[in-house]
């Protein structure tokens, strides 16, 4: 009696972890941005999600996707700020270096692109304007989110921020349209950079407060990508004390503009503000044409699956207490075969159904969680058990459950 009752409670688990986390799973749609030293590396929407990445220093792919094993309700992965701007860094061919701390499971990035830290100047990142206040392969993202690294973020400096004037959203827009030989009026506002905190649900206006004496500039734009602010491009306008300035463009087509705030020893003194792609239509147009690459979504190349770890040997130890090993097998692992069979059944799929990606990583995933406890109870009273323990660290399958209510309900 006991046995069935077990069996139920296994089964249902399972199943639960098998139909309801595959949507919570797949990618997100999120903004971001790596504010470089003195350009900008990267900017513009992507489709992420959580993965594995690798530094270039590092030796081995480490997790990123929001899950952390000291922290037994994390449970759900997802996309976070560091695997989302690995997934940038790569569809410019540029990479990411850092050190790994096996105590946080998370980087301390010294590099994005060609930048590194130095000087004390380090890398940090925000999330809707905020500092977070856990690491970047911890906070996990919904879609909407605006992901920003930036270049010494600790110096205090203020946060700008590119709108057309009159636009009330929170959100960072990409594109604008004005008039061609007209004023085209645009605002520029600063947050606070000085305290960790709670990045809010998304993008929004509070707290920030009119930036005067911003240069609104045109931007120019390497084959890579990189934005570089030219402060001494004639077009350059200056905020007044409502943080407002005026640009007529006198040509057709797009313009690209963004804003800082450099002083008189040449150097930057906040954290320059998000590119405005603005559409000049021609006197006989109504708009213009596609705008560049960047202001598309993009989506980063497939990130390569983990190897899984082959099985140990048994052992003379193991083969002589084979019997009992496969007595004291749990029975999540016993249950493969009925688990897999329910599961898909119960959720409503079939050997025709159409199986979402993400519902064939979490398939996976399974299939190493239970070789791993296998792995084990065969090492029992061996050596090899302090070994496997290792590989099998986070594979214990439990049933998850949403980060994001966890972190905002409490």
């Amino acid at each position: 009696m006991r046995r069935d009752i077990a069996t139920t409670l296994a089964v249902a688990s399972l199943v639960t972890v098998f139909t309801a986390p595959a949507a919570q799973a797949l990618p997100a749609q999120v903004s971001v941005r790596i504010e470089g030293k003195s350009q900008t590396l990267f900017e513009g929407p992507i489709l992420t999600d959580g993965h594995d990445i690798e530094a270039s220093s590092d030796t081995k792919r480490r997790e990123c996707d929001g899950v952390n094993g000291h922290d037994p309700k994390t449970l759900t992965p997802g996309p976070t700020p560091t695997s989302a701007a690995a997934d940038a860094m790569s569809l410019i061919g540029e990479t990411f270096d850092g050190k790994w701390y096996p105590g946080y499971e998370d980087y301390l990035i010294t590099r994005w692109g060609p930048d590194h830290e130095m000087g004390g100047e380090a890398w940090g990142v925000l999330v809707n304007n905020v500092l977070t206040n856990i690491g970047g392969c911890q906070y996990e993202l919904d879609t909407g989110d605006e992901v920003l690294w930036a270049y010494d973020a600790f110096a205090h400096k203020p946060l700008l921020a590119l709108y057309p004037a009159g636009d009330p959203s929170g959100a960072r827009p990409l594109t604008a349209t004005a008039e061609l030989n007209k004023p085209f009026t645009v605002e520029v506002v600063s947050y606070g950079n000085d305290q960790e905190g709670e990045p809010p649900l998304a993008p929004e206006r509070a707290g920030s407060t009119p930036y005067a004496g911003a240069d609104v500039s045109p931007v120019q734009t390497s084959i890579r990508g990189f934005e570089t602010v030219v402060t001494t491009d004639p077009e350059t306008v200056t905020t007044d004390a409502e943080g407002k300035a005026s640009i007529t463009f006198t040509e057709p087509g797009w313009h690209r503009i963004k804003a800082t705030a450099v002083n008189e020893a040449g150097k930057e003194d906040a954290i320059r503000s998000n590119r405005l792609d603005v559409c000049v239509p021609a006197e006989d147009a109504e708009d213009c044409p596609d705008p560049w690459s960047e202001d598309q979504v993009r989506t980063p190349p497939p990130t390569p699956e983990p190897e899984d770890e082959p099985e140990a040997a048994p052992t003379p130890a193991d083969n002589t207490n084979s019997s009992a090993s496969t007595a004291q097998e749990p029975l999540t692992a016993s249950l493969t075969t009925p688990v897999l069979t329910t599961a898909l059944s119960s959720g409503g799929l079939s050997a025709s159904a159409s199986v979402t990606h993400g519902t064939m990583r979490l398939l996976a995933k399974h299939h190493r969680r239970v070789r791993c406890v296998r792995q084990r109870n065969r090492a029992a009273h061996s050596a090899a058990r302090r070994r496997t323990a290792r590989v099998c660290k986070h594979t214990v399958a439990h049933p998850r459950r949403p980060r994001r209510a966890r972190r905002h309900g409490r």
